[in-house]
Protein backbone atom coordinates (compact mmCIF):
# COMPACT_ATOMS: atom_id res chain seq x y z
CA UNK A 1 0.00 0.00 0.00
CA UNK A 2 1.56 3.58 -0.81
CA UNK A 3 1.12 6.05 1.67
CA UNK A 4 1.75 9.53 2.13
CA UNK A 5 0.96 12.61 4.68
CA UNK A 6 1.09 16.27 4.35
CA UNK A 7 -0.19 19.43 5.68
CA UNK A 8 -2.79 21.91 4.32
CA UNK A 9 -2.72 24.90 6.07
CA UNK A 10 -2.91 29.02 5.13
CA UNK A 11 -0.28 30.88 3.69
CA UNK A 12 0.86 32.99 6.21
CA UNK A 13 3.24 34.64 3.55
CA UNK A 14 1.45 34.75 0.18
CA UNK A 15 2.26 32.08 -2.29
CA UNK A 16 4.88 30.30 0.13
CA UNK A 17 4.69 26.73 0.21
CA UNK A 18 7.74 26.43 2.27
CA UNK A 19 7.41 24.45 5.80
CA UNK A 20 7.81 26.62 9.53
CA UNK A 21 10.08 25.28 11.44
CA UNK A 22 7.38 24.09 14.02
CA UNK A 23 5.99 21.89 10.48
CA UNK A 24 9.30 20.22 10.09
CA UNK A 25 10.03 19.87 13.54
CA UNK A 26 6.78 18.15 14.24
CA UNK A 27 7.02 16.05 10.90
CA UNK A 28 10.47 14.86 12.38
CA UNK A 29 8.78 13.49 16.03
CA UNK A 30 5.73 11.57 14.14
CA UNK A 31 5.74 8.02 13.60
CA UNK A 32 5.77 8.30 10.13
CA UNK A 33 9.13 7.94 8.09
CA UNK A 34 10.34 11.01 6.48
CA UNK A 35 10.27 9.66 3.34
CA UNK A 36 6.10 8.83 3.41
CA UNK A 37 6.35 13.44 4.00
CA UNK A 38 5.42 15.98 1.14
CA UNK A 39 7.77 18.44 1.35
CA UNK A 40 5.93 20.95 0.99
CA UNK A 41 2.77 22.56 1.89
CA UNK A 42 -0.28 23.01 -0.12
CA UNK A 43 -0.58 22.65 -3.08
CA UNK A 44 2.19 20.55 -3.10
CA UNK A 45 5.09 22.11 -5.10
CA UNK A 46 7.93 24.45 -4.57
CA UNK A 47 8.24 27.80 -4.12
CA UNK A 48 10.30 29.45 -1.47
CA UNK A 49 11.51 28.51 2.12
CA UNK A 50 9.41 29.79 4.94
CA UNK A 51 10.69 33.23 6.34
CA UNK A 52 12.07 33.08 10.05
CA UNK A 53 11.29 35.09 11.64
CA UNK A 54 7.47 36.17 10.11
CA UNK A 55 5.16 39.11 11.56
CA UNK A 56 2.11 37.57 13.47
CA UNK A 57 -0.37 40.05 12.79
CA UNK A 58 0.30 39.74 8.75
CA UNK A 59 0.30 36.05 8.76
CA UNK A 60 -3.19 36.33 10.53
CA UNK A 61 -4.17 38.75 8.11
CA UNK A 62 -3.17 36.30 5.08
CA UNK A 63 -4.77 33.43 6.02
CA UNK A 64 -7.90 35.43 6.57
CA UNK A 65 -7.72 36.38 2.66
CA UNK A 66 -6.49 32.77 2.07
CA UNK A 67 -9.21 31.49 3.94
CA UNK A 68 -12.06 33.99 2.25
CA UNK A 69 -10.68 33.36 -1.43
CA UNK A 70 -11.03 29.41 -1.42
CA UNK A 71 -14.89 29.95 -1.22
CA UNK A 72 -14.91 31.33 -4.64
CA UNK A 73 -15.56 28.86 -7.71
CA UNK A 74 -11.93 29.77 -9.47
CA UNK A 75 -9.94 28.52 -5.87
CA UNK A 76 -11.09 24.90 -6.85
CA UNK A 77 -10.83 25.62 -10.53
CA UNK A 78 -7.38 26.46 -10.03
CA UNK A 79 -6.07 24.08 -7.56
CA UNK A 80 -8.29 21.09 -7.42
CA UNK A 81 -6.83 18.96 -10.40
CA UNK A 82 -3.24 19.81 -9.68
CA UNK A 83 -3.87 18.53 -6.18
CA UNK A 84 -5.90 15.45 -7.02
CA UNK A 85 -2.61 14.89 -9.73
CA UNK A 86 -0.23 14.76 -6.77
CA UNK A 87 -2.21 12.50 -4.61
CA UNK A 88 -3.59 9.96 -7.22
CA UNK A 89 -0.55 7.49 -6.73
CA UNK A 90 -1.44 6.69 -3.10
CA UNK A 91 -3.97 4.58 -1.55
CA UNK A 92 -4.03 6.03 1.11
CA UNK A 93 -3.71 9.70 1.83
CA UNK A 94 -3.21 11.72 5.66
CA UNK A 95 -3.79 15.59 5.89
CA UNK A 96 -2.75 17.37 8.79
CA UNK A 97 -5.14 20.94 8.34
CA UNK A 98 -4.00 23.46 11.00
CA UNK A 99 -6.60 26.54 11.27
CA UNK A 100 -8.04 27.07 8.05
CA UNK A 101 -6.56 24.12 6.33
CA UNK A 102 -9.51 22.36 6.79
CA UNK A 103 -11.46 25.36 4.88
CA UNK A 104 -9.08 25.31 1.92
CA UNK A 105 -9.60 21.49 1.70
CA UNK A 106 -13.27 21.32 2.17
CA UNK A 107 -13.53 24.15 -0.92
CA UNK A 108 -11.14 22.09 -2.92
CA UNK A 109 -14.19 19.92 -3.70
CA UNK A 110 -11.95 17.11 -4.68
CA UNK A 111 -13.16 13.62 -6.38
CA UNK A 112 -15.18 11.49 -4.27
CA UNK A 113 -12.77 8.75 -5.71
CA UNK A 114 -9.73 10.63 -3.89
CA UNK A 115 -11.99 11.77 -0.76
CA UNK A 116 -12.67 7.82 0.08
CA UNK A 117 -8.33 7.48 0.27
CA UNK A 118 -8.08 10.67 2.63
CA UNK A 119 -8.00 10.54 6.29
CA UNK A 120 -7.64 14.38 8.29
CA UNK A 121 -6.13 15.56 11.26
CA UNK A 122 -7.92 18.59 11.90
CA UNK A 123 -6.30 20.56 14.78
CA UNK A 124 -7.21 23.86 15.16
CA UNK A 125 -10.00 23.93 13.04
CA UNK A 126 -11.38 27.07 11.07
CA UNK A 127 -14.26 25.58 9.04
CA UNK A 128 -17.47 25.88 7.99
CA UNK A 129 -18.13 21.91 8.12
CA UNK A 130 -15.85 18.83 9.12
CA UNK A 131 -14.24 17.13 5.45
CA UNK A 132 -16.13 14.44 3.75
CA UNK A 133 -13.07 11.78 3.63
CA UNK A 134 -12.25 8.38 4.77
CA UNK A 135 -11.95 9.30 8.40
CA UNK A 136 -11.06 12.73 10.24
CA UNK A 137 -10.01 13.72 13.47
CA UNK A 138 -10.72 16.80 15.00
CA UNK A 139 -8.82 18.05 17.98
CA UNK A 140 -9.18 22.13 19.61
CA UNK A 141 -7.42 24.10 22.31
CA UNK A 142 -9.54 24.57 25.14
CA UNK A 143 -8.63 28.28 24.57
CA UNK A 144 -9.04 28.28 20.91
CA UNK A 145 -12.11 30.97 20.62
CA UNK A 146 -11.12 31.08 17.23
CA UNK A 147 -11.85 26.95 16.14
CA UNK A 148 -14.45 27.16 18.99
CA UNK A 149 -16.44 29.63 16.89
CA UNK A 150 -16.47 27.12 14.05
CA UNK A 151 -16.51 23.86 15.73
CA UNK A 152 -18.51 23.13 18.80
CA UNK A 153 -18.01 19.38 18.77
CA UNK A 154 -14.51 17.98 18.27
CA UNK A 155 -12.89 14.85 19.05
CA UNK A 156 -10.30 15.93 21.55
CA UNK A 157 -9.73 18.73 23.19
CA UNK A 158 -7.24 20.14 25.57
CA UNK A 159 -4.97 22.87 26.84
CA UNK A 160 -3.81 24.51 24.22
CA UNK A 161 -3.87 27.82 22.11
CA UNK A 162 -4.90 28.40 18.40
CA UNK A 163 -0.98 28.99 17.75
CA UNK A 164 0.33 26.27 19.93
CA UNK A 165 -0.97 22.82 18.29
CA UNK A 166 2.47 21.61 16.80
CA UNK A 167 3.62 21.95 19.91
CA UNK A 168 1.57 20.57 22.65
CA UNK A 169 2.79 16.83 23.60
CA UNK A 170 -1.31 16.04 23.22
CA UNK A 171 -1.35 16.57 19.58
CA UNK A 172 1.97 14.68 18.68
CA UNK A 173 0.30 11.61 20.85
CA UNK A 174 -3.15 11.73 19.23
CA UNK A 175 -1.70 12.31 15.74
CA UNK A 176 0.68 9.45 16.32
CA UNK A 177 -2.30 7.52 17.36
CA UNK A 178 -4.24 7.98 14.65
CA UNK A 179 -1.93 7.63 12.44
CA UNK A 180 -1.37 4.00 13.06
CA UNK A 181 -5.24 3.87 13.51
CA UNK A 182 -5.21 4.73 9.65
CA UNK A 183 -2.16 2.88 8.40
CA UNK A 184 -3.73 -0.41 9.34
CA UNK A 185 -7.61 -0.18 8.03
CA UNK A 186 -6.87 1.53 4.81
CA UNK A 187 -7.28 -0.59 1.57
Amino acid sequence: MSFIAAYITGHSVPGCTGLSREQVDFQQRTDIPAEQWLPHNFPYHATFPFPDPFNLLSASWNNVLHYSRSRFASFAKTHRGAVAQVFEEYDSILLLAGSCGLELFNNLDLPAELRRRTHVFAYGPVSRRPPDVASHLIVQGKHDWLSRFYHRRVDHRYACPHMGYLLAPETLRLFNEYYHRVSTTAP
